[in-house]
């Protein structure tokens, strides 16, 4: 449920390592100049939080305006961007997240200038599988036909699908596992675990996402196996250039949450897993 999404995305700002004084000042320019700045609040002190509608314009997703103002990428800088039903947003407004998610800012060009606002966030999309949402289901038919499946795929392009790191398939949760009292790793735990990642990463100058391709293979450190799993990789699987990196950063983050010196085999490997889409409409619809 739409709900439950939004639950889990919510808990994201509270496994990242507290906001440094220069992102609050960063956060609190951006809420600033969009007029979001509460009074008894002058400085934000808080991963922000942004969660805006499917029916988002272009200008209100990434900024614009006569007068060039922040959109949410911006605001959501330092933070999370949760996009619940990517795949209803319009095209226009998901291609034009691809320049934040390369470059960590917007640039918007008027008549009589332009302006720069930083969007460096995480961004973390939800979508169905389908229109229907039962693509793959074991206990309910897809009612969607090879062109339904094949139209809804193609939404998404393949140069915005290559800046996304991570897929994860959500099965649907049981009726067991919604009584049980089990649970899992407190976010403090999960948050600590982060924070000492992130302590190894500005060790090393810079965290693994600012990484620039000319410094990865130095700073990663991959052995030789993990080298030729990419390499493998990139032959048989059709991983891009982008792919290649963006991989290589995911491993050596996985490494360094292991506590790890060297990115290894098992690290790449477990990067890869998650690089691919794990429920491809077109795929499975044969209409490809």
């Amino acid at each position: 449920p739409g709900t439950g999404k939004t639950m889990l995305a919510r808990r994201l700002p509270g496994l990242l390592p507290p906001l440094s004084r220069d992102e609050a000042l960063d956060v609190t320019q951006a809420f600033s100049v969009a007029g979001l700045l509460q009074p008894e609040a002058p400085l934000v002190t808080t991963r922000p939080f942004r969660a805006p509608h499917h029916s988002t314009s272009v200008a209100g997703l990434v900024g614009g305006g006569r007068i060039p103002q922040p959109g949410e990428v911006s605001l959501a800088n330092h933070g999370v961007l949760f996009l619940d039903e990517l795949l209803e947003f319009s095209r226009a407004a998901c291609e034009a997240l691809r320049q934040p998610l390369e470059d960590g800012e917007v640039t918007i060009v008027r008549a009589a200038g332009s302006a720069r606002f930083p969007a460096r966030f995480t961004l973390v999309a939800a979508a169905n599988p389908c229109p229907c949402g039962y693509l793959g289901d074991l206990r309910r038919a897809c009612r969607c036909n090879p062109a339904d499946l094949y139209r809804y795929a193609r939404r998404l392009s393949g140069p915005l699908l290559d800046r996304i790191d991570l897929y994860v398939q959500a099965e649907r949760v049981t009726a067991e596992e919604l009584a049980s009292s089990l649970t899992g790793e407190s976010t403090a735990a999960v948050q600590a675990r982060v924070c000492r990642a992130r302590a190894i990463q500005q060790a090393r100058g810079a965290g693994n996402a600012q990484l620039r391709a000319a410094e990865l293979l130095h700073l990663c450190r991959p052995t030789a196996s993990a080298r030729r799993t990419l390499a493998a990789a990139v032959d048989r699987l059709g991983l891009t250039a982008r792919g290649f990196h963006r991989s290589l950063r995911v491993a050596r983050t996985i490494a360094d949450l292991a506590g790890d010196d060297l990115v290894d085999d098992n690290h790449v490997r477990e990067a890869l897993s998650m690089r691919f889409v794990p429920l491809s409409p077109i795929d499975r619809s044969g209409a490809a």
